[in-house]
């Protein structure tokens, strides 16, 4: 286990998960449209930005699952009691655990691993979808980061995107990312460049068809 520090964040231990990964049947779970939701998101008058605290580690672990994901230090051996970031299936978990808390708020509130966007046309009824979110957060017991949150905004970040009030566009870094990127010479990097550019495959999709013809 090492410890990762990033500028601005709490130290985060990382354990090296690989081998056990490779023993681990992979789940599936549906891949999120960023494009649906930031579109979603963004028509909305009033938007709040739930982020919940070290989102993983929420997830507690069966006594089964603690001794498997159990890991070695220079002080000893140590069990995890909660969902460590590194196992391969754990954003599957995540991904799940959010749509069943979530479920039936999909009209008004939407997740992106540990990030809830909350999304309403009036100031009564943002509060009404905020109390709701809100009070299954707390009976499935868990916490969230007020200071990473944003309530009852009209222009948020969101999802690379500044977004609210009918209107979206790319927020300033992802700009920076593209105008700064270095000129791609492999698929590989095009691949990665293409990543930076919104909606690039609707926009080239008549394009690409000329070419399969």
């Amino acid at each position: 286990m090492i410890l990762v520090e990033t500028p601005g964040r709490d130290p985060r231990p990382c354990i090296d998960y690989r081998k056990l990964n490779e023993m681990t049947r992979t789940e599936f779970y549906p891949i999120p449209n960023i494009e649906q939701r930031v579109e979603t998101v963004a028509a909305a008058k009033f938007i709040t930005l739930i982020d919940l605290t070290k989102g993983y580690w929420q997830i507690p672990l069966s006594p089964k699952a603690q001794k498997i994901a159990a890991f070695a230090t220079s002080f000893g051996v140590y069990r995890p009691l909660r969902m460590p970031f590194g196992l391969k299936n754990a954003p599957y978990y995540f991904s799940q655990m959010m749509s069943e808390i979530l479920s039936g708020c999909e009209k008004y509130a939407t997740p992106y691993l540990d990030d809830i966007a909350i999304f309403s046309e009036t100031w009564e009824e943002h509060l009404e979808h905020l109390e709701e979110i809100l009070n299954r957060l707390k009976k499935t017991n868990l916490t969230i980061k007020p200071s990473k949150c944003k309530f009852a905004q009209q222009e948020v970040q969101y999802l690379g995107h500044i977004v609210g009030r009918g209107k979206r566009s790319p927020a300033e870094l992802k700009i920076e990312a593209v105008q700064n990127f270095p000129i791609p010479t492999t698929k590989t990097q095009i691949r990665a460049f293409l990543d930076n550019i919104p909606m690039f495959s609707a926009i080239a999709a008549p394009l690409t068809d000329l070419l399969k013809g």
